[in-house]
C-alpha cells in the first residue's frame, strides 16, 4: 500500500524493515498516572465552575480547567512517545513539539464547556464527545509529525481507525456517565464514583494513542546498532522531567482556581454575613448568641429594644442578666447540662418566660432556643419575642367576652354580607331563638314576622352614610304578648374605612321607666302654669305610641299658638303670653279626658295628648269641639294682647310616625283659628 499507510507486512519496501515499537512499561504506567491525574483535576474544577459567582471567574476557571486537561493530554502522549523503544536514533521539533499542545487544549475546552450545562442533552454530548476525540487524534499525530527518525513511520489503517473509534466512544460514555452521576446527586453516591468519568476519559486518551502506537510501524535500512539502544535508554529522563513539570503546572492552575473559588466563597460569606444581619438587625424580634459559658455575643437592636440595654453594655456579660430570680440562678446548671450532652434536644420551644429589664421591671417574652456546634464550641441562639401587648390584648379580649356574654342587652355580631356570625345569650333570650336558628341567617330574616317590619335597605343605607342607625320595632311573641324593642346598628370600620362588621344590639323597651321616675318635678314642669313642660310631653308622647303599637290604638296630638297683636297701640312686647296660655288651659282642660295631657310647649305655644283613639271621626269630633271651645271664649284671652290663635293637630291614624316625626308634622301644618274654627283637623 502507497503512503504513510500499510495493511500488510510482506508487502513492504524490499529495502527496507517494518519494524515494531516496544514501549518501557515504567514510562507506560507514568503516562497513564499524568493523563488520570489531568482529568480528575479537570473534571473537578468544571464541576466547581458551576458554582462560581461571577462571570469572569467560571470563564478563568473553565480556560484553568482546560488548560490541566490538555497538559495532560499532551504529557501523557510524549512520556507515552519517549516509552518507545526504537532501532533508530529518534529527535522532536521543538516547533512542532509546542504547538502540538494547541489541539489538545482546544479539545479539552470543548469537553469541558460541555459539562457546565446542568443537564446537556444527547446531541450536546455526541458532538461535543465528537470534536474532542478529534482534538486527541489532531493532538497525537502533530506530536507524532514533529519527531525526526532515520527511518519512516508507516501506519495500518484499521487499527488507527480503531484509535479514533475507541477514543470517541470512550469519550461519550464518561460525558453520559458525568451527566448521569451529577443529575442523580453526587452527595447519594459514594466518592469512588467521581472517579468513573475521568478514568473513562482517561481510557479515551490512553486507548487512542497506544491503539496508535500498536498501529505503528517503522520502516529501516540498517539493522539494528547498539548505540541508537543506548541513546533511547539514557533518554528516560525526560519523561521523568515532562511529567514532574506537568505535575506543578498541575499545582499552579489548581492553585490559581482555588484562588478564584476561595474568593467566590469568601464573597458569598459575605453575601450570606450582610443578609443575616441585614434580617437579624432588622428584625422584630429580639436575637441573642450566647457561648458555653453564658457569655452574651450577639445582640441586635430588637433585644435591646426590650431590655433597654445596649450592645456595649450587655456583651460579655452573663445572659443571666436578663432573668428574674430563681431563673438566672438556675440557668448555668441548664447550660453544662447541654453542653455535656451535645445531641441532648433544647426543650423550651415558644414557651413563656419572663425577661428583666435593665430598670429591674419584669416583660412577659416567647422564648425559642437552637444551638450549634462550632469549631470554637458549642453556641445557643435565643430568638425572643415580646409579648407584653398581646397579653394586654388578651386580657382586654377576656373582659369584652365576658361582656358580650354576661351584658343584660342582646348583642349580634353581623359581618359584611348582614349575616349573623355570633349572638349572646341576652339576645337569643330577647329574641326567642336559639343559636343554631341565629348564626348564618341574615339579620333581615329575624325581623320578617314583625308587626311593622323595618325597610331595611333604608337601614344599611343610613348606617352607611351616618354610622349609625336605631329604631324601636314591636314584636309579638309566642304567647301572645306583645313586646317592643329598640334595635342599634352600628359598623365596625377596617383601616381602609370600610365596614368588616356590624354591632346589633336589642334591648327591650317595654316596660322601661319614664321621665317622671328618673328627674325632679321641677324639672319638667312649667314653674308658671304648673303644666307640665316639652321634655315630660315628648316623653308622653312616645311612650303613648308605643302603647298605641302594642294594643292597636292610635295616637293624636293638637298644638295651640298665641300670635301677639300688632298695632302703634299695642307693641308685641306687651303681650302677656303667661295669662293667655292659662285661660287657654283653663278653656281647654275642662274638655279633656283624665288620659289627655295638656303641656306647655314653649313661650307661645300648648301642646295636647290625645290617646286611645281607634276610629278617625272620633279623633276629628273631638278636635273640632276643642276648637270650637277656644273660638267662643276668644273675649277671655284677647285682652292679653292676642290677635290670633294658630291650631294644628296630627295622629298615627293614616301612617306610623315616631313621636318626633309626628310632632314636626303637626307644627308645619299649623293654620289659624278664627278664620274657620271648623277646618283645623289636618291628617
Amino acid at each position: 500500500m502507497l503512503g504513510p499507510f500499510v495493511t500488510d507486512s510482506a508487502s513492504s519496501h524490499h529495502t527496507m524493515a517494518l519494524v515494531h515499537a516496544s514501549h518501557n512499561l515504567g514510562l507506560v504506567v507514568l503516562s497513564l498516572l499524568v493523563v488520570f491525574i489531568s482529568s480528575c483535576a479537570a473534571f473537578y474544577m468544571a464541576h466547581a465552575n458551576r458554582q462560581a459567582a461571577a462571570l469572569s471567574h467560571r470563564r478563568v476557571s473553565l480556560l484553568c480547567a482546560s488548560m490541566v486537561l490538555g497538559l495532560g493530554i499532551w504529557a501523557m502522549h510524549f512520556i507515552g512517545m519517549l516509552a518507545m523503544r526504537l532501532p533508530t536514533a529518534v529527535h522532536y521539533d521543538p516547533l512542532g513539539t509546542g504547538l502540538s499542545i494547541i489541539p489538545g487544549m482546544v479539545a479539552a475546552w470543548l469537553a469541558l464547556w460541555s459539562l457546565q450545562s446542568v443537564n446537556p442533552s444527547n446531541t450536546r454530548i455526541l458532538v461535543s464527545a465528537t470534536m474532542a476525540a478529534l482534538g486527541i487524534g489532531a493532538m497525537h499525530y502533530s506530536g507524532i509529525a514533529a519527531m525526526r527518525l532515520d527511518g519512516r513511520m508507516l501506519f495500518d489503517l484499521p487499527l488507527s481507525v480503531l484509535s479514533l473509534l475507541a477514543g470517541l466512544m470512550c469519550s461519550v460514555v464518561a460525558f453520559v456517565c458525568q451527566r448521569i452521576i451529577y443529575s442523580y446527586g453526587v452527595d447519594r453516591l459514594h466518592w469512588s464514583w467521581r472517579l468513573l468519568p475521568p478514568l473513562l476519559m482517561s481510557l479515551a486518551i490512553a486507548s487512542m494513542h497506544y491503539i496508535s502506537m500498536l498501529a505503528l510501524r517503522v520502516a529501516v535500512q540498517a539493522p539494528q546498532q547498539p548505540g541508537a539502544q543506548a541513546q533511547m535508554e539514557h533518554s528516560e529522563s525526560l519523561p521523568l522531567l515532562i511529567a514532574a513539570m506537568s505535575f506543578v503546572v498541575f499545582l499552579i492552575l489548581g492553585l490559581a482556581n482555588a484562588l478564584l473559588r476561595y474568593r467566590d466563597l469568601w464573597q458569598a460569606v459575605a453575601v450570606r454575613d450582610a443578609r443575616l444581619n441585614a434580617m437579624i438587625d432588622t428584625a422584630e424580634d429580639g436575637f441573642i448568641t450566647i457561648d458555653a459559658k453564658g457569655h452574651i455575643q450577639d445582640f441586635n437592636p430588637a433585644a435591646e429594644r426590650i431590655f433597654g440595654y445596649s450592645k456595649d453594655e450587655i456583651a460579655g456579660r452573663n445572659v443571666s442578666t436578663l432573668m428574674p430570680s430563681p431563673l438566672s440562678e438556675q440557668h448555668d446548671g441548664h447550660l453544662e447540662r447541654h453542653v455535656g450532652q451535645p445531641n441532648r434536644a433544647i426543650s423550651i420551644n415558644g414557651r413563656e418566660v419572663l425577661g428583666k429589664r435593665k430598670d429591674g421591671r419584669h416583660v412577659p417574652l416567647q422564648l425559642a432556643i437552637g444551638k450549634a456546634l462550632t469549631p470554637d464550641g458549642t453556641i445557643f441562639v435565643g430568638y425572643l419575642q415580646d409579648i407584653s401587648e398581646r397579653k394586654r390584648t388578651d386580657a382586654q379580649l377576656r373582659i369584652a367576652a365576658s361582656v358580650f356574654h354576661h351584658v343584660r342587652e342582646g348583642v349580634a355580631i353581623v359581618d359584611a354580607n348582614h349575616n349573623i356570625s355570633d349572638v349572646n345569650p341576652a339576645f337569643l333570650r330577647l329574641m326567642e331563638k336559639t343559636r343554631e336558628s341565629c348564626v348564618g341567617r341574615s339579620l333581615e330574616s329575624l325581623y320578617e314576622d314583625t308587626d311593622i317590619p323595618p325597610d331595611m335597605s333604608k337601614l344599611w343605607q343610613v348606617v352607611a352614610t351616618q354610622q349609625y342607625w336605631q329604631s324601636e320595632i314591636m314584636f309579638t311573641r309566642s304567647n301572645g304578648s306583645v313586646w317592643m324593642q329598640r334595635l342599634s346598628i352600628s359598623p365596625v370600620l377596617s383601616e381602609l374605612q370600610r365596614p368588616q362588621h356590624f354591632i346589633a344590639v336589642v334591648s327591650d323597651v317595654s316596660e322601661r321607666p319614664g321621665l317622671e321616675g328618673t328627674l325632679p318635678y321641677a324639672d319638667l314642669h312649667d314653674s308658671v302654669t304648673g303644666l307640665p313642660g316639652q321634655k315630660l310631653f315628648m316623653d308622653r308622647l312616645s311612650s303613648a305610641v308605643l302603647t298605641a303599637r302594642r294594643k292597636a290604638t292610635h295616637v293624636g296630638i293638637m298644638v295651640v299658638k298665641i300670635l301677639p297683636a300688632q298695632g302703634p297701640a299695642m307693641q308685641p312686647g306687651n303681650t302677656d303670653f303667661t295669662g293667655a296660655l292659662r285661660v287657654l288651659a283653663q278653656l281647654l282642660q275642662q274638655q279633656l279626658r283624665s288620659t289627655d295631657t295638656l303641656a306647655r310647649f314653649g313661650e307661645d305655644h300648648l301642646a295636647l295628648l290625645l290617646p286611645g283613639f281607634k276610629e278617625q271621626q272620633a279623633f276629628k269630633a273631638l278636635i273640632q269641639r276643642l276648637g270650637h271651645t277656644l273660638h267662643e271664649a276668644s273675649a277671655s284671652y284677647s285682652k292679653y294682647g292676642v290677635q290670633e290663635i294658630l291650631l294644628g293637630s296630627g295622629s298615627t291614624l293614616q301612617s306610623s310616625l315616631t313621636a318626633t316625626e309626628l310632632m314636626e308634622t303637626t307644627l308645619e301644618n299649623m293654620a289659624p283659628l278664627w278664620s274657620n274654627p271648623n277646618a283645623q283637623v289636618h291628617w
